[in-house]
């Protein structure tokens, strides 16, 4: 008997016609006990492009009912590449049956294209297929009826959006079980992956094109691929706890994003890119191994919280002050020496924690920070403080345990508002007068 490749040689030279090329190769395909030889009869199927009936029909049977996941792989392989347009029923009925990840792939792209495909066509026909296939949904979480009425003007686009959500909930849901997601106007708007073990994060989730919220934490991947860029409607994305040791240029393309949690991963760097995501609100990279910061770091205009807790951070940029809607920043065991002048810019800051670094002075512009509620400056090497510190009307808590002050600022006076002060594991021998009359006014000292 022939080889595959004899047979597909035999045939580029003529040799043997193509039914015979094909008759050959279903042989094999069917008699042989080789399974590598089964497979390369049906790759080269796809290579000597027959497209017909029988052809189809034989890789519908090896992609339902063959036992090895190889010969089935191969099949929906050929049948991607050639039958789109004979495949949508049978792939349908193998996504809900296929158990194979690998194979349940090649079955969800076939579908992708297939939806695409039917989009583009310019004819009545692909629409009324796009609007039965939306009819026979029989899925808890899309409830299509509430289209009823309307479906017949809805967009080609819109429809296809929707097969293409359900497909992929479809999808994740063989592969990952259990997926935790929400639904609105029947596509998928926050997807949950929490605890999957994920070590790659699943391009199919390229193709939701509205969702909002999306959710890896407690995984193990360790890079964010570019395309997740693509997606440009999320404005939630938590990638907590997680080895990630990068983020890609493209995270800059997320322009509606507002929160972006990267708690506890591996980044040492970020892109420049991530600057220009003005609608960012929220900010978290504490657990990190960041050393610097990008210089243009104040062009992120609508950040209200920064976490940089934990990480090896030894300068913040003078950018920082531009910061102005900036309201906790987290700055705490770090390997700081000093603060930028232009830190008394930001005016709506409430919380300022800079404990557990190495700075040996504080600005006097620290001062101007009217809104100032929180300020932590533990576990430095401080030996003096500004008079400027006094002047902060809105101050409720200052730590400065844990430094080498040897004496305080006679302006903690002023601090009316002050409610908790902590002076701690300092080198103070004869604490000021001052300090009975805050307590006086019920201020709470821990010495």
């Amino acid at each position: 008997m022939l080889t595959p490749e004899e047979i597909y040689k035999n045939y580029t030279k003529k040799s043997i016609d193509k039914t015979s090329a094909v008759e050959n190769l279903i042989s094999i395909i069917e008699n042989s006990d080789n399974l590598n030889t089964r497979v390369e009869s049906i790759e080269i199927f796809e290579k000597i492009k027959i497209k017909n009936k029988i052809i189809f029909y034989l890789l519908e049977n090896l992609l339902i009912s063959d036992s090895h996941e190889k010969i089935r792989i191969a099949a929906a392989t050929v049948i991607k590449h050639n039958y789109l347009d004979r495949a949508l029923d049978l792939m349908k009925w193998v996504l809900l049956h296929e158990d194979s990840p690998n194979c349940l792939k090649i079955i969800y792209e076939t579908l992708i294209s297939i939806i695409k495909n039917l989009e583009k066509e310019n004819s009545l026909n692909s629409k009324s297929i796009l609007i039965e296939e939306i009819k026979k949904i029989n899925h808890n979480d899309f409830n299509t009826l509430h289209l009823s009425r309307r479906i017949e003007s809805i967009s080609k686009k819109e429809l296809s959006d929707i097969l293409i959500n359900y497909f992929t909930i479809a999808f994740l849901e063989k592969v990952f079980w259990r997926l935790k997601y929400e639904i609105s106007n029947c596509t998928v708007v926050t997807l949950n992956f929490i605890f999957k073990g994920l070590t790659k994060l699943p391009k199919a989730i390229a193709n939701l094109s509205s969702l909002k919220r999306l959710i890896l934490r407690y995984n193990q991947l360790t890079s964010i691929p570019d395309w997740l860029g693509s997606i440009n409607s999320l404005d939630y994305l938590n990638l907590n706890v997680n080895d990630i040791n990068k983020i890609p240029e493209t995270i800059g393309s997320l322009s509606f994003l507002k929160e972006l949690h990267l708690w506890n991963n591996k980044i040492y760097t970020l892109p420049n890119s991530i600057t220009t995501i003005k609608s960012l609100g929220i900010l978290n990279l504490r657990l990190n191994r960041l050393e610097i910061l990008p210089e243009n770091i104040g062009n992120m205009i609508s950040l209200r919280e920064l976490n940089l807790h934990d990480n090896r951070l030894t300068s913040t940029p003078e950018s920082i002050g531009s910061l102005r809607n900036l309201e906790k920043l987290n700055l705490s065991w770090n390997e700081l020496t000093s603060i930028p002048k232009s830190i008394g810019s930001l005016i709506s800051l409430k919380t300022l924690d800079l404990s557990r670094n190495n700075l040996d002075i504080i600005p006097d512009s620290i001062g101007a920070l009217q809104s100032l509620e929180i300020l932590n400056l533990s576990e430095n090497k401080l030996l003096e403080l500004p008079e400027t510190l006094g002047d902060l009307p809105s101050l409720k808590i200052l730590n400065l345990s844990r430094n080498n002050l040897q004496t305080l600022p006679k302006s903690l006076l002023g601090l009316l508002s002050l409610k908790e002060l902590y002076l701690g594991d300092n080198s103070i021998k004869k604490y000021p007068k001052a300090l009975k009359e805050l307590e006086n006014n019920d201020v709470l000292i821990f010495y």
